[in-house]
């Protein structure tokens, strides 16, 4: 999942990256993105592919050559990893450091919504084929040119800490990882909650003064950091929040809501089940902590309630008011 195709010259550094289906040619002093030529017929054999299944494409099966007949077979399970082409070519003009260029893709994935990669098998299991999918923000009134600055100056202020910008792609990774529409529900309450403790891990370094929070207050004290609304589930006064006996039960126990792993839903089998769909709302959290981490802390988006489902506008000029 590593190999990829960089290009060094005096004016930067250059790779291609994909997939993205919309043409995209932008520019400022510190980068410029070019779609590559023949977009429109690649963007049509992706979309149109019959492993296409509600805006999520699936590999197919694995294929296994036999040495001994020269006959290929289709395996009873599918390539869990897999490439798209490339669309797009990414060229930082201020940078030769190739982490730059995949650190600058794995943000342009967080504000496209769609996972982006350079290399050239970077997909797990299943992606989408059309933008805004895995996340609930558009940008408004700002466009990706702003959100690319964002992310310059991200590793500018982390130039002495580099697995910041690590911990950032992880934690997009995870919250990707989480929405694999075949996951069972531990698995996607599992990838959550890694997107969450990694985004701690990365505010946790920053304090000046040595922290110890247990895991039952650390998302409630992120959400107080950011004055973000503390949902219920993250609430720890006297003692544990409920996110966290999940947690400590699923990570120690093996038991997910005192079922064996995949045996249960999110809060249990029973007819009211998670009636706060919780999952989502972790999800959602994610989403406004990558960008408070970023850089977009002051932003109306991430102090907004995450117990909706709606596609929020997030404005990268903006500032939160009251």
């Amino acid at each position: 999942m590593t190999e990829k195709l960089v290009h060094a010259s005096t004016s930067g550094i250059a790779t291609e990256f994909g997939f993205y289906p919309i043409c995209c040619d932008i520019e400022s002093e510190q980068f410029s993105i070019r779609t590559l030529p023949n977009h429109e017929e690649t963007v049509s054999s992706i979309v149109e592919d019959a492993n296409v299944i509600d805006g999520w494409l699936y590999p197919g099966p694995q294929k296994r050559l036999d040495i001994v007949s020269s006959t290929l077979r289709s395996m009873p399970y599918s390539s869990r990893v897999f490439g798209l082409p490339k669309t797009h070519v990414l060229t930082l003009s201020k940078s030769e450091n190739q982490y730059d260029l995949d650190f600058v893709v794995w943000c342009l994935s967080l504000f496209t919504g769609m996972r982006l990669t350079t290399t050239e098998a970077g997909f797990l299991d299943a992606t989408p084929v059309k933008p805004h999918k895995l996340v609930d923000f558009a940008l408004y009134r700002c466009n990706l040119i702003d959100a690319v600055h964002l992310a310059f100056n991200f590793l500018e202020r982390e130039r002495n800490a580099p697995r910041a910008p690590k911990r950032i792609a992880a934690v997009i990774h995870a919250l990707f990882l989480a929405q694999y529409p075949q996951n069972l529900p531990f698995e996607r309450f599992q990838y959550l909650y890694m997107a969450l403790d990694g985004c701690f891990k990365l505010l946790e370094v920053k304090e000046e003064t040595k922290l110890h929070v247990p895991h039952a207050r650390r998302i409630q004290w992120m959400c107080e950091k950011f004055a973000i609304p503390i949902p219920e589930w993250a609430m720890s006064q006297a003692g544990a929040s409920s996110l966290s006996t999940v947690r400590n039960d699923a990570m120690h126990e093996a038991l997910f809501f005192d079922e064996p792993l995949g045996f249960s839903i999110y809060g249990g089998n029973k007819p009211d089940g998670d009636p706060t769909n919780v999952t989502l709302q972790m999800q959602a959290l994610v989403c406004r902590l990558l960008i408070a981490i970023l850089g977009g802390a002051d932003t109306t988006y991430v102090k907004s309630p995450i117990n909706t489902r709606m596609i929020h506008s997030l404005e990268l000029h903006d500032r939160a008011t009251g």
